[in-house]
């Protein structure tokens, strides 16, 4: 832990980072609720994001609920046979829209858009990301989002699928197409979302490629980054 404090703090003082971002931390919940509480005794108040993907219980959430600022949850699926057969939890959309319950009622939506900040210090943000050849699911996953929780939620519109490795289901094998994107953000738009964050499409389908991909096996596994230094 204090290996792992030091270099939080290293990138707090010498990077100016203006939040800390645990990408989906739920097995490491109790090593990341001692790391914020020692950042906050040292008088580092920035906010504290949990990034998770939306299979969370309630319960767990109650636990995290002092510890987060900014919950930025997923919500993949409105489709319980595609849940089960990508993530292998049918019960993915019950469970997520629980949870995004219980994380609405901690932090509220994201308050950057009722303050005009440009850097918002709390509440909840939902990204849904679209997936080639399942424009039903994003349709029908959006729309829950809307009879559930209303036109201000917070949205994040996602088009940066892009497949790693080869996939039984053929679509999975290329990115998103300009028309299946545009389908999707169309009915975002009738819908009434008023608070978005859309990521638009920027490469063709024949161009569909990872940027980099990490080799584990290496000391530095991200050497391919520019940033790794």
């Amino acid at each position: 832990m204090e290996r792992l404090l030091a270099k939080v703090e290293e990138m707090i003082i010498r990077k100016h980072v203006h939040n800390i971002n645990f990408v989906t931390p739920d097995h490491f919940f109790p090593y990341v609720f001692e790391l914020v509480s020692l950042l906050r005794s040292r008088g580092h108040h920035l906010p504290m994001v949990f990034n998770l993907s939306g299979y969370q219980s309630v319960n767990l959430l109650k636990t995290a609920e002092g510890y987060a600022d900014i919950y930025l949850p997923d919500f993949k699926y409105a489709d319980r046979d595609l849940a089960k057969k990508f993530s292998r939890c049918q019960d993915y959309p019950d469970v997520a829209l629980a949870a995004l319950s219980e994380m609405l009622s901690q932090k509220g939506f994201m308050d950057s858009f009722d303050t005009g900040d440009s850097l918002a210090k709390k509440g909840v943000l939902v990204r849904h990301l679209i997936l080639p050849g399942h424009v039903e699911n994003s349709i029908n996953a959006l729309t829950t989002l809307f009879v559930e929780f209303g036109a201000d939620l917070p949205l994040s519109l996602m088009s940066q699928y892009v497949p790693v490795t080869p996939q039984d289901t053929e679509a999975l094998n290329r990115c998103l197409t300009e028309e299946e994107f545009n389908e999707v953000y169309s009915h975002v738009l009738d819908l009434g979302f008023q608070h978005l964050f859309v990521q638009f499409p920027v490469a063709q389908p024949s161009e569909c490629k990872p940027p980099f991909v990490p080799d584990f096996r290496l000391d530095k596994p991200f050497s391919s980054s520019p940033d790794q230094d």
